[in-house]
């Protein structure tokens, strides 16, 4: 009798995962939950995702979400999360039916609940980082800056997932490889990326995952000779151009900030915090935001052209704009006004700081105008205007 295999059939059962929104579930505010919704033998499952929306603005073909208004600030972030929940549940039927084992329901939750929670580099980061910003703890501009770093961890992996265990010294070198060549991203740029990767890095060892410290092999930090500041003369082709027709709204509005900033040495995430209920004969009172858990408050008394910059308004001084878009458009600036120079809001409050030594303004003085806690933070403005002054000593080179 001749030995007989019974061959197993193949798999034919049809699986589809796909993002949905249930607009019939409203809340007060008027957006409604996401889910995941899983079909398989005419059966179907949701999962939650903890996701809002406002219908309206779903693309369901897409399975995208759109922006509600001008320059929606969340929307990017809730499609980088809604994007890579589904290259997960791709991956999952995809693993199945290329091992041909049937996909069912419940083991699909089981696989995509155990990835969701512990796999994931990329899906853990971006969801904290919403996460930090809802319960307060991160403000809006916290969360955009974050998301910007974290984006480039994204654009690096070209749409591949991140697993926890897979971050180590050698991929974070890698990393910072492709942010110096492909990105062509200046030193001190590319440490703030690193800093960020490694707050979440830190975020996801502290809620119980397992991962490799990168970073204890691999240390990078700001150099202080990338740092630029104004000179008089190109503080005056500013000045000058703030009210030229060649600036729209928007740049003339981010020139404003700058101007401010470059005669108070208030940072970014302050001004947009500036209200005129702080502003009392002639001196801004107020915490800062970096040093607010510390208590950190500055007692800044505003010059002539500052009190210009601002007078008539009240409420919220300035319009907060995303960091991104205040650079961008300093950028444009600094072309209108022939600056060759790498604009960027941080070079207005180096302008102040080695502005304030040269005119005479000592260490001291300094270090409590800015709001530093050591005196070797402020004491590099005070190497910037030697710089400069040696600078200016070669040019009788040419003489």
């Amino acid at each position: 009798m001749k030995n007989q295999v019974t061959l197993s059939p193949m798999v034919s059962t049809s699986f589809t995962a796909s993002i949905i929104i249930q607009d019939c579930k409203q809340r007060a505010d008027g957006e409604s939950p996401m889910y995941l919704q899983l079909v398989a033998e005419r059966k179907k499952k949701l999962i939650g995702l903890k996701l809002y929306w406002s219908a309206a603005f779903f693309d369901k073909k897409a399975q995208m979400l759109l922006p509600r208004y001008k320059n929606d600030p969340d929307v990017m972030d809730l499609n980088i999360v809604i994007g890579t929940i589904k290259a997960r549940a791709n991956e999952i039927i995809r693993s199945y039916r290329l091992q041909m084992r049937e996909l069912t329901l419940d083991l699909f939750v089981n696989d995509y609940k155990n990835f969701a929670s512990k796999d994931c580099f990329l899906f853990y980061s971006t969801s904290k980082n919403i996460s930090l910003h809802d319960k307060g703890i991160n403000t809006h501009r916290t969360k955009l800056r974050h998301q910007t770093a974290l984006n480039n961890l994204i654009d690096f992996m070209k749409n591949k997932q991140l697993l926890m265990k897979d971050i180590n010294t050698e991929f974070i070198r890698h990393f910072d490889a492709w942010l110096r060549k492909t990105k062509k991203y200046k030193h001190n740029t590319v440490v703030g990326v690193h800093k960020v990767i490694k707050t979440y890095i830190n975020h996801a060892l502290t809620d119980g995952y397992f991962l490799d410290k990168p970073y204890a092999k691999f240390t990078v930090s700001f150099r202080d000779g990338e740092r630029e500041a104004l000179n008089r003369e190109e503080l005056s082709k500013l000045r000058s151009l703030l009210n030229s027709e060649l600036l729209n709204d928007l740049e003339r509005e981010c020139l404003r900030k700058f101007l401010f900033s470059c005669y108070t040495g208030i940072r970014i995430s302050d001004s947009d915090l500036i209200s005129s209920s702080q502003i009392k004969e002639g001196v801004i009172k107020m915490k800062m935001k970096k040093g607010e858990r510390f208590g950190k408050e500055i007692n800044v008394p505003l010059p002539k052209y500052a009190k210009e910059l601002i007078e008539g308004r009240k409420g919220l001084i300035f319009h907060p704009y995303a960091d991104k878009t205040v650079n961008l458009a300093l950028k444009v600036i600094a072309e209108h006004a022939g600056i060759k120079k790498n604009l960027s809001f941080h070079v207005s409050r180096d302008t102040f700081g080695t502005l304030f030594i040269e005119l005479g303004g000592d260490i001291a003085s300094l270090q409590e105008l800015m709001g530093h806690s050591k005196i070797q933070t402020t004491m590099i403005y005070v190497k910037m205007s030697e710089q400069r002054k040696e600078k200016l000593m070669m040019n009788f080179d040419t003489l």
